[in-house]
């Protein structure tokens, strides 16, 4: 899970976008995904909070991990968002 801990950046930027329009916009974005046998990220989807889980979603396609032993996993990844954190 630690390319999901290094890219947080890049999600932090999707919930900040929007907490521009909406100062008090807070909850959680769930991410399913799987990891194919190269480490590639593919079949993203899931979603919440508008356009942050859209935001988010669209950002995993470009994530890559290592290679899984034992074939492909499938991943299902909440992450929280509040405006403190």
């Amino acid at each position: 899970a630690l390319p999901v801990c290094m890219n947080f950046g890049r999600f932090r930027l999707c919930y900040e976008t929007a907490l521009k329009s909406n100062p008090n916009l807070q909850g959680t974005v769930t991410v399913s995904f799987v990891i194919g046998v190269d480490g590639s990220v593919s079949s993203v989807g899931g979603g919440g909070l508008g356009e942050v889980g859209s935001c988010v979603v669209r950002s995993f396609g470009g994530l890559s991990f290592p290679q899984p032993e034992g074939g492909i996993v499938k991943v299902t990844y909440p992450i929280a968002f509040s405006p403190g954190g």
